[in-house]
């Protein structure tokens, strides 16, 4: 049985549709949002029984290890392309059901070798710089059909892994434009703008209130000198973590500000429940075990770091006189100075001092 013939306009179409979704993509898709229609689109292109995304985990030797990433297979024909398995495949001496894995990621390009049963019958490849995680293949299997495929398909996938390629790295450069690689939280310039944006707010409904709360993780500078720096990257990595998770319903956004100092936003909330919620936060992180690595970070077996972190609130509310964010911020972080100077690990709420 042949498979279903495509036609250069259809292909030319749906280009057209990845164009638009590639232009209207933002820094904060997930991994799935930026796969999930450029495969349908694909898929519905080139009429294939089976589609899926790989991605490139390493290169040990002669082996090719991939990861199945994403697999559209609506009648189960695939079973062995399970998202989440790991493919190990030699490159001298190729298992013919992956051949076109093999030669897309040797030749990086296109390949549509006939694969007869199971097995893709055109395979393309996604370049991503090493630093960005590296490649991914993306191909198709025409299940029990003859697979004559055309040169405009062939060009199709080409292009259309280009079109991966560009929305990959797209939403990369955005998101470091926006995030903190370390700890995975919004980075400095990202997070004074979410302030900035409370603030113009509330200058159209100064009846709303918002509070936000700088923390500062205790004694890091010394964590650094005993332990090394690699030590110091895991407790700002493990800190953020532990933020990131917190996030879910108990505030609202928490960038890293610098350093080791991070900034907590609690939009459309008093002073008392921000207050409560930090407090919660400062005493988890004083429970948490910090796993502590060597030189090398390799981790040391039971052992561990105590970690504390010491936290300032400030609210803005009408009358505060909060001009503008800098002064919203410096009020917190004056806050978070008084915890310092009263023997850390604490949180304090900044108080207007009378003249």
């Amino acid at each position: 049985m042949k498979k279903h013939e495509s036609d250069a306009k259809t292909v030319l179409n749906r280009l057209g549709k990845l164009t638009g979704f590639l232009q209207n993509l933002d820094a904060h898709a997930s991994k799935d949002d930026s796969f999930n229609f450029p495969l349908e689109i694909i898929q519905k292109t080139m009429m294939f029984d089976v589609s899926v995304l790989y991605k490139v985990s390493n290169v040990i030797e002669n082996r090719l290890i991939l990861e199945v990433i994403k697999t559209l297979d609506p009648k189960g024909l695939r079973l062995d392309l399970k998202e989440g398995r790991k493919l190990r495949l030699f490159l001298d001496n190729r298992d013919k059901r992956f051949v076109n894995e093999v030669m897309a990621f040797l030749n990086k390009q296109t390949s549509c070798i006939n694969v007869s049963g199971m097995g893709c019958d055109i395979m393309g490849y996604v370049y991503l710089p090493e630093s960005f995680g590296g490649a991914y293949l993306f191909g198709g299997d025409f299940c029990g059909k003859e697979s004559s495929i055309k040169d405009y398909e062939v060009a199709g996938i080409d292009i259309m892994c280009n079109f991966l390629s560009a929305i990959l790295l797209k939403t990369r450069f955005e998101h470091q434009a926006e995030y903190d690689n370390l700890t995975g939280l919004y980075n400095s310039g990202k997070i004074k703008q979410e302030v900035k944006t409370i603030l113009k707010r509330f200058e159209r409904k100064p009846a709303l209130s918002a509070c936000i709360a700088m923390g500062d993780i205790d004694f890091f500078k010394k964590v650094n000198d005993n332990y090394g720096h690699i030590q110091g990257d895991l407790v700002l990595k493990k800190v953020g973590d532990i933020l990131s998770s917190s996030m879910r319903g108990v505030f609202d956004v928490a960038g890293r500000y610098g350093g080791e100092e991070f900034l907590l936003i609690f939009d459309e909330t008093n002073e008392r429940a921000a207050f409560q919620v930090v407090e919660r936060l400062r005493k988890n992180i004083e429970k948490i075990k910090f796993e502590q690595a060597d030189k090398t970070g390799k981790i040391i077996k039971n052992k561990f770091l105590k970690i504390t972190m010491s936290f300032g609130i400030s609210k803005l509310y009408k009358g505060a006189g909060v001009k503008n964010a800098i002064d919203w911020i410096s009020r917190a972080d004056n806050a978070l100075y008084e915890s310092k100077q009263n023997g850390r690990n604490q949180t304090i709420v900044f108080k207007e001092t009378k003249s």
